[in-house]
């Protein structure tokens, strides 16, 4: 049975100690280093039940620029923001208030365009 549309996200990086640096402390997570034949991915927690993906080695690919992946910065999205902004990510698109919360969109760290979702500014 199929619970989620969406199953797993790999997002491409150039810069695995920064990218880990970026998600980590902007999402206040733990991310696991996987590395299977030499090649490398840092996993986002998967408890398997949850929807989850890896950050892997840019393996040739530019930074995703149109699909944009949202992730839950928790009950507040001003604290993440400053976060993300210490972190090398950059703002793209200012809070906007949505029906379940609040949202903006960012540059990770390597380029990537993300979202972040809260249920308050």
């Amino acid at each position: 049975m199929m619970n989620n549309v969406i199953t797993w996200f790999e997002l491409p990086v150039q810069d695995f100690d920064r990218a880990k640096k970026f998600y980590e402390n902007v999402l206040e997570i733990l991310l696991t280093e996987v590395e299977i034949d030499g090649f490398k991915s840092l996993t986002f927690p998967f408890d398997g039940s949850n929807v989850s993906g890896a950050l892997i080695q840019n393996q040739g690919s530019e930074p995703n620029q149109s699909v944009i992946l949202y992730f839950n910065a928790g009950e507040k999205l001003s604290p993440a923001l400053e976060r993300l902004k210490a972190n090398k990510g950059k703002i793209v698109m200012e809070t906007m208030p949505i029906k379940s919360g609040v949202i903006a969109h960012a540059l990770d760290s390597e380029g990537n365009k993300i979202a972040l979702f809260a249920l308050e500014v």
